[in-house]
Order: structure tokens, then C-alpha cells, then sequence
């Protein structure tokens, strides 16, 4: 089986592209950035059997602060690869990365059920609000893929979380919790997370699984909990007895999100096996070593700063 797989060298990526690879006669190509830029028309592609569309610009703050290229970066890639592979004499199974956030608005203003299904329309709450670039941006990237004619599969991940993340709620807490900061944004919202080897798990699951094409699944977990008591558990495994300081939730964000997983469970007898609390362990000391090692290292730049030139005593003027 040929993939190739974009944003490759992500959170989701490499370990997915690491999953495949474990398969009898895989052959997985990987793009990322430094391959080409997914924006710019007439890339050459490989051919391949599958494609697995990851590569996004994911990072919250983004949403706001870079709404603009959050909007070409997701858009762009997603209708370049489409308009190529839909050309193809072997069309490729098109399987893309969507996002829970396309649910917030339905949710949020009409009550839309906990846990959501994937038959939750996109509503989009206030279109004034920068947030929605990202939501907005997959949602058409969603319609793109099921509109362009080649068989596909959407999943969208709820909240993941493990090593190597970066720009998302764990890792950032861990770090300034590492700081002594313990400000929590939005700490009454609930979240249902899911460790990065289940949803891993869950992809590939996806992807030989013939009924799920021409399907949208939700893939996390049902294991909800406030962002107060995950950041509780995060302070424990750090040995921090402190008080989190608590403050709003940026505009927009949702005040509740868990997936309704009964349809990737009834297609492909996926179960989540690793507990939040075992997730978090790991997650937690992955992201503890880091900092320590970016520590140790900075210590090392500043004392290499810090030294003397030897001939320097000689130039100095006594008085």
C-alpha cells in the first residue's frame, strides 16, 4: 500500500507515518513544509494508494493572531492536493483531518446533543470573530472532499493529546506550571480527551475499513472532565500544591465538547486503552524533560557568553 501523508512530521503525523510503516509492504511518502508548500498549485505529487491529509495550521492563539494565513493554509493545501489526485488515472482514497470545532456553533446556540454526532451541522456563531478562521477554513476544506469525486473518509480528532505537542492546552499548562504561573483559561469548560496512540490506532483502523468510506467519524473519547480537574491531575504529576488561578475562556471557545464515538466503534471495534491518567504520565514527563533540557541548554549559551576573552586582562588599563 502506497500513502502519502502531509504535515508528516506533526503531532498526528509522524507517529501515524511510524504506525504505517509497521505494515507489510507500506510505502509511505511524507510532506511536510519542508517538501513544498501545499499552497502553491502544480506540486508534484507522488501516486499513491491513500492520501492522508494532515497538515493544517493548528495553533489556537493562530486563530486569532494569524486568522488570514490560518484561512490560505488550510484552504489552499486542502483544494491543491484535491484538484490533483481528482485527476488521477488511479484516484486515491482521500482521507482528511476535520475538526470538532465545525460543531461549537450548533452546540453552543441551538443545543445540538451531548455527546455530537457527525451529523452536526456547521454554524458558524459570530462571523466577526477571528476563531472561526480555523473551523471556517476545514469546514470547506470538509465540503471540498466530499464535493471533488474521489473516495474519502473525514475524521475528526476531539482534543488529542500526548509528546511532542505543541500550541495546545497540555503542553502550555505544563510549561508555565514549570514557571510557577498556574493561570487557567476556562477553567469551567469540560473537554473529553483521548492520548495521540489510541487516535493513531483509530486512523489506520479507519483507513482499511471499507464501510467507512463516504463516512465523517468522530474520533476521542467519552472521558469528559473539566479543564479545572485535567489541570488538577497535570499540577499532581508535577508535585505541585498550588491553587490554579482561574480566568475566562477566549471568546468563542466552547463551553462543553465530547464526541458521540459510536460510529468508529460499530465500524471498526476500536477502543481507547490507555487511561487519561496513564496519558497524562507520560505526557507530562515528555514535556518535563524538554523543558529541562531547553533549560539546561540556555544555562549553557548564557555561561559561554559570560566568558572572557583570555587576552582581555591584558588590554584592561590599571590605575
Amino acid at each position: 500500500m502506497r500513502y502519502l501523508v502531509t504535515g508528516s512530521s506533526g503531532f498526528i503525523g509522524a507517529p501515524l507515518v511510524e504506525a504505517l510503516l509497521e505494515q507489510p509492504r507500506a510505502e509511505v511518502h511524507e510532506w511536510d513544509r519542508d517538501t513544498g508548500d501545499l499552497k502553491l498549485a502544480d506540486q508534484a505529487f507522488p501516486e499513491v494508494d491513500v492520501v492522508i491529509h494532515l497538515a493544517a495550521y493548528n495553533s489556537t492563539k493562530d486563530f486569532y493572531n494569524k486568522a488570514f494565513d490560518v484561512i490560505l493554509d488550510n484552504s489552499l493545501s486542502t483544494l491543491n492536493l484535491l484538484k490533483h489526485y481528482r485527476l488521477s488515472q488511479n484516484p486515491p482514497l482521500f482521507v482528511y483531518a476535520g475538526t470538532p470545532e465545525c460543531a461549537t456553533g450548533a452546540v453552543e446556540d441551538f443545543g445540538y446533543a451531548i455527546p455530537t454526532d457527525e451529523d452536526v451541522p456547521h454554524v458558524v456563531s459570530d462571523p466577526k470573530n477571528l476563531r472561526w478562521s480555523y473551523a471556517g477554513s476545514k469546514a470547506l476544506g470538509e465540503l471540498a472532499v466530499i464535493a471533488s469525486g474521489l473516495p474519502w473518509i473525514i475524521f475528526r480528532p476531539n482534543n488529542i493529546f500526548g509528546p511532542r505537542q505543541k500550541n495546545h492546552f497540555v503542553p502550555e499548562f505544563v510549561e508555565r506550571a514549570l514557571k510557577g504561573d498556574y493561570t487557567l483559561f476556562g477553567w469551567e469548560n469540560t473537554r473529553s480527551w483521548l492520548y495521540i496512540e489510541d487516535c493513531v490506532e483509530a486512523i489506520v483502523n479507519l483507513i482499511h475499513c471499507k464501510e467507512a468510506v463516504g463516512e465523517i467519524v468522530n474520533i476521542g473519547s467519552n472521558d469528559e472532565l473539566t479543564v479545572l480537574e485535567l489541570a488538577k491531575i497535570i499540577m499532581q504529576e508535577l508535585g505541585v500544591d498550588a491553587e490554579p488561578f482561574r480566568k475566562p475562556a477566549p471568546e468563542g471557545s466552547a463551553n462543553r465538547r465530547m464526541p458521540d464515538i459510536t460510529k468508529l466503534q460499530e465500524l471498526t471495534g476500536w477502543e481507547p486503552t490507555t487511561t487519561l491518567e496513564q496519558g497524562l504520565k507520560y505526557t507530562v514527563a515528555h514535556h518535563v524533560e524538554e523543558y529541562e533540557s531547553s533549560v539546561a541548554e540556555a544555562l549553557v549559551e548564557r555561561a559561554e557568553e559570560e566568558v572572557e576573552d583570555p587576552l582581555a586582562p591584558a588590554q584592561h588599563v590599571i590605575e
